[in-house]
C-alpha cells in the first residue's frame, strides 16, 4: 500500500527524532493503520492516529508532519463520509493541520467539507478560489462565512454565489468587499428582500449604495438608513453623491419610445403650468401609468425607475417620504395614496394616510432624497 511505503521511507527519521517522542508502540499504530484492511479496526486506528497527531503538536519534525499527511490522506481516501466528517471537524481548528489533507476534505461532499471550509486557517486563497469555481453553492456559502474573507475571494463569491451565499458574505464583517462587488450585490438586493437586512446593516456599505436601497426596503430598515445619514458630515455626503453620479452615468439605459413620449408629454404639461396633482390623478385613473410615473417623478424630483417600483409595490410609506421631501401638500398625497391603493377601503383610510404624511420628518426625508436627485439628474442626461 502507498501508506505503508510512506511509513517505511520515513521510519529512520522518526526513530531518530527526539523532539517527536514517537515510541515504538506509537509508531506501530501508523504501521498497523497502513496495513489493516478491516474497516472497523481501521476506523478505530484512524482515531488513535488522529489523537497522536494532536498529542505531538509542537514536537513533530517536518518529516513526521509529512508522514502524518501521507498516511491520513491515503487512509481517508477509503473512508465513508461519516468518518471523514468526524475527522474534518477535529482538524478544522488545528493551525498545524496537514494542508494536503485539508485540501482533500475541502473538495469533498459538503457534509465533509463544511467545517474545513468555514474554519480551517491552513487553506489559502488559491485553493478556496478553486472550490468556489468548481463546487456547490453550499461550499461557496461556507467559504463566505470564514472568519476572514479576502477581497479577491469575496469577488469570486459575488460572481459565482447564489443569493444565500451573498447574504452570508454581506453579513460577515470579516469579509473585505470591493466597491465593484458591493455595486453588484446592491443591484441584486434591490430585487431580493432576503438580502435587504444584510445590506442595510453592513457597516462598510458605501453611503450612496446604502441610500440606493432606501425605497426597496421595509420601514424599520429605512429608519436605520436615515440614522446613518444623520451621522454623516456634509463632505462625506457630497463624496457619496459624486459616486452615485459616476455610477449612474456608467449604467444609464436607453429609454424606450414609449418612455420618451411619456416624458415629453410631462415636460409639455410642466411648461404649460399644468403639471399638478389633478393631472396626476386623472392620468392614473385613465390607466396612463407611464405618464403618471413620469409626472410623479418630475414633481418629486425622483428618477422614474424608483417611482415605478414604489407604485408597483403600492408602497405608501415611500410615497409619503417623497411627497413630504418635495413639499407636496398633504391633501394631494392623501389623494395619490387613495388612487394608488385603490378600492373602497383606500377611501376609508384617508385619515390614516394623512397621519402617515405628518409623521415623516422633513429634514430626514430631504437628506435621503439628495441621492435620488442625483439619480434623477443622471436619468435626464442619459435621455
Amino acid at each position: 500500500m502507498a501508506a505503508q511505503g510512506a511509513i517505511e521511507n520515513h521510519r529512520p527519521d522518526l526513530k531518530n527524532s527526539a523532539g517527536l517522542a514517537m515510541t515504538t508502540s506509537r509508531f506501530g499504530k501508523l504501521v498497523e493503520l497502513a496495513r489493516v484492511t478491516d474497516s472497523e479496526r481501521r476506523r478505530e486506528l484512524l482515531r488513535e492516529v488522529t489523537d497522536l497527531f494532536f498529542e505531538t503538536t509542537g514536537a513533530r519534525t517536518q518529516t513526521a508532519d509529512e508522514l502524518f499527511s501521507d498516511i491520513l490522506r491515503t487512509v481517508c481516501a477509503d473512508m465513508q463520509d461519516g468518518v471523514l466528517t468526524e475527522l474534518a471537524e477535529r482538524f478544522a481548528d488545528a493551525p498545524d493541520a496537514p494542508v494536503a489533507l485539508m485540501a482533500d476534505l475541502a473538495n469533498h461532499s459538503f457534509e465533509v467539507a463544511a467545517p474545513v471550509l468555514t474554519r480551517s486557517s491552513v487553506l489559502g486563497d488559491d485553493l478556496l478560489l478553486e472550490v468556489v469555481h468548481t463546487k456547490s453553492q453550499e461550499h461557496i456559502k461556507a467559504i463566505a462565512q470564514r472568519p476572514t474573507v479576502s477581497e479577491k475571494l469575496s469577488d469570486a463569491v459575488v460572481a459565482k454565489g447564489d443569493d444565500r451565499a451573498l447574504d452570508a458574505l454581506i453579513r460577515n464583517e470579516g469579509a473585505t468587499i470591493s466597491r465593484t462587488a458591493f455595486e453588484v450585490v446592491t443591484e441584486r438586493a434591490r430585487a431580493n428582500v432576503a438580502l435587504h437586512e444584510g445590506m442595510v446593516t453592513r457597516s462598510d456599505l458605501p453611503l450612496d449604495l446604502l441610500n440606493d436601497m432606501y425605497f426597496v426596503v421595509a420601514a424599520g430598515l429605512r429608519d436605520q438608513i436615515l440614522t446613518r445619514n444623520a451621522s454623516v458630515d456634509p463632505a462625506a455626503l457630497d463624496a457619496a453623491l459624486a459616486k452615485t453620479r459616476a455610477r449612474l452615468t456608467r449604467s444609464s439605459a436607453a429609454q424606450t419610445d414609449d418612455a420618451r413620449r411619456a416624458e415629453r408629454f410631462i415636460q409639455l404639461k410642466k411648461a404649460a403650468g399644468e403639471l399638478n396633482g389633478i393631472l396626476l390623478v386623472s392620468l392614473f385613473r385613465a390607466r396612463q401609468i407611464l405618464q403618471f410615473q413620469y409626472g410623479l417623478a418630475e414633481l418629486t424630483n425622483l428618477d422614474v425607475e424608483t417611482v415605478r417600483q414604489l407604485i408597483d409595490r403600492k408602497d405608501i410609506d415611500a410615497l409619503a417620504m417623497i411627497c413630504r421631501a418635495a413639499g407636496i401638500e398633504r391633501a394631494l398625497f392623501v389623494t395619490l395614496a387613495i388612487v394608488v391603493i385603490g378600492g373602497e377601503d383606500a377611501v376609508k383610510r384617508g385619515e390614516e394616510f394623512g397621519k402617515l404624511y405628518q409623521a415623516v420628518p422633513i429634514e430626514a426625508a430631504q437628506r435621503a432624497m439628495r441621492f435620488y436627485k442625483v439619480r434623477k439628474a443622471s436619468e435626464k442626461e442619459a435621455a
